[in-house]
């Protein structure tokens, strides 16, 4: 086995376990192109699991994470790097909303970002008068290089002032749930259409 097809199989097995994370902190775009991994061919591309972006939009999204993303470099030999945006809008001590667009990738032997998958997630803050708490709806989306949604998650989470979990209560959902589609749809177009 090559150190490339290490490098590969681990960049696997870190790309399960980044969707489990949530990115905090990331530095320069360095001088790199953001690429979708290609397809040899369509039959290679898996059966759907969920919605799938119409490939004009996909595309408005990646080159608005190309124009504005930051990027966080892959620590080797295994770690993936990735391309970041974040959006909100509101008063964050009041109702307010986070949209985050992560791009999971390596850069490969041209040096040239390969994109291995996207996560897309959106979180609604809305403030309890009455205990002070925040009261969150929160999506993620887990999307392939195509656009097509893998994995989908929607919950209510309740947190303290100060970021403590007080509760979560998932929504268990299934891939051809209308509500996914609708709000994939609403992210997508968020993004797509992104003023800086």
């Amino acid at each position: 086995m090559t150190l490339s097809s290490l490098r590969r199989a681990g960049l696997a097995l870190a790309a399960v376990s980044f969707f489990t994370l949530r990115a905090s902190a990331f530095g320069e775009i360095p001088e790199v192109f953001v690429v979708a991994a290609q397809a040899k061919t369509k039959a290679q591309k898996p059966a759907p699991k969920g919605p799938v972006a119409p490939d004009a939009l996909w595309q408005k999204v990646l080159e608005a994470l190309k124009k504005d993303g930051k990027y966080t470099a892959e620590a080797p030999p295994t770690s993936p790097g990735s391309f970041s945006l974040e959006d909100a809008s509101g008063d964050p001590k009041a109702d307010h909303v986070k949209q985050n667009l992560v791009v999971l990738g390596l850069l490969n032997e041209e040096e040239q970002f390969e994109a291995m998958g996207a996560m897309l997630t959106i979180q609604t803050f809305k403030l309890d008068p009455k205990d002070g708490n925040w009261r969150i709806d929160q999506w993620v989306f887990e999307v392939d290089v195509y656009g097509e949604v893998q994995n989908a998650g929607h919950g209510a989470v309740i947190t303290t002032p100060d970021g403590k979990k007080v509760s979560a209560v998932p929504e268990k959902l299934v891939p051809g749930d209308p509500k996914i589609q609708a709000q994939y749809e609403t992210m997508l177009k968020h993004w797509a259409e992104r003023k800086p």
